[in-house]
């Protein structure tokens, strides 16, 4: 995976430290793995986003209810998010491509960036 996509995330050592395992695991072909890797830093920065931002402890960590949350707080998360559902929708789980990992690595970074730029370093 092209380094550049992830350029915002890998400033944070946190993330930093996953991204790490997650080019470890492209490595070794493990696509499937990186892609719910992935997956699980979005579902991360989004819950300690929303706290910190929304003084909100939001339960369901799913891709739609976090869609749905911003669709009354952030038209531009909630665009963002509204496109990796999207993705996550029309992915094949079981033929996950380099591309794919690429695209959904550069919204995370995206949004990450967006974040950041809201509220300053909050991870």
């Amino acid at each position: 995976m092209d380094k550049e996509v992830a350029k915002n995330l890998e400033k944070n050592q946190f993330i930093n430290k996953k991204l790490l395992l997650i080019y470890e695991l492209i490595g070794k072909g493990e696509y499937k793995e990186v892609y719910y890797k992935i997956i699980e830093i979005l579902k991360d920065i989004n819950k300690k986003y929303i706290r910190l931002k929304y003084d909100f402890d939001i339960s369901d960590l799913s891709i739609i209810n976090i869609t749905k949350f911003y669709s009354l707080k952030d038209k531009q998360l909630y665009e963002n998010m509204k496109a990796i559902n999207g993705e996550l929708n029309d992915v094949d789980l079981n033929n996950i491509r380099i591309e794919d990992i690429e695209y959904l690595t550069s919204f995370v970074d995206l949004i990450y960036a967006y974040m950041t730029n809201e509220i300053g370093e909050f991870i």
